[in-house]
């Protein structure tokens, strides 16, 4: 009688105990699912936001290529046409005279000097676009051979720091849009700072690359000064590009200064006729 009793409280408890397991294990295996899909989103999310941030970036670079396209296209205009116009009306001129006259030698002269001038800004703008040192040799002597050339002006006086691993500069877009931005730079400091003095520092630090740029021009307002322009934009382009940061300071009569920082990232890659 006892053992009937026992088993007839057994049984439910046991069955009641199998209910719970099997609750369990599909709670288990429910939660598991719930935390896979929300894995999976996550991971989609992941990816699509990589895929905006790539579009935005491949956007920012052709936006700053065309930049370069039109800066270009305004050389070869008001340098290059202008002076291949002076040649084709020259060449009509001596084509009208004589040999023997006295005009012709002085015009054959002009039209000589012209040429060589033309093609010496040809040369100019092609070293502008990518100066082979840069290429040949790398970011430190291209920035040193700009200074070279500047301080040879007689009226500017450059002092370039270069404390960077070499490995960390190989990378040909680092190179490209650091060299373009120290460019930027100074010609702001000759054309509109009026400065005589400038130091350029790059150095590392918290595994970052920065670029540390000072000048002695009449400097600035920041609070009445609307930071925009052409040269503003390529900077800011620029910096994007490299995925850093930028910052600039300036005081009326005291100077210029601006600081860039990015990260230090060799698997980027670049390719030269994108």
């Amino acid at each position: 009688m006892e053992t009937s009793l026992l088993a007839s409280e057994i049984v439910p408890l046991i069955a009641f105990g199998t209910l719970v397991m099997v609750i369990l294990a599909l709670s288990i295996v429910l939660l598991y699912h719930i935390q896979q899909k929300k894995i999976v989103r996550q991971q989609l999310t992941a990816q699509e936001m990589e895929l905006q941030y790539q579009q935005e970036l491949l956007q920012r670079n052709m936006m700053t290529q065309e930049e370069e396209r039109r800066r270009i296209a305004a050389d070869l205009h008001d340098e290059i046409g202008s002076k291949l116009n002076v040649l084709h009306l020259n060449l009509h001129r001596i084509k009208k005279t004589p040999p023997d006259h006295v005009e012709f030698m002085p015009l054959w002269d002009e039209i000589g000097n012209l040429l060589n001038n033309t093609i010496e800004t040809t040369r100019r703008i092609s070293h502008e676009l990518l100066p082979p040192i840069l290429e040949d040799m790398g970011l430190p002597e291209a920035l040193e051979e700009l200074s070279k050339q500047l301080r040879q002006s007689g009226s500017l006086e450059i002092t370039l720091e270069c404390n960077v691993k070499r490995q960390t500069l190989e990378s040909p877009l680092v190179k490209l849009n650091v060299f373009r931005i120290v460019q930027e730079l100074v010609s702001n400091s000759i054309k509109h700072a009026e400065a005589t003095q400038i130091d350029i520092h790059l150095f590392e630090q918290d595994d970052l690359v920065h670029l540390l740029y000072r000048d002695n021009g009449r400097g600035f307002d920041p609070d009445k000064n609307i930071r925009s322009g052409m040269g503003l934009r390529n900077l800011n382009s620029r910096v994007k590009i490299l995925e850093g940061t930028s910052a600039m300071k300036s005081t009326p009569g005291k100077g210029f200064e601006y600081l860039l920082s990015f990260k230090q990232f060799e698997t980027f890659e670049y390719h030269k006729n994108e």
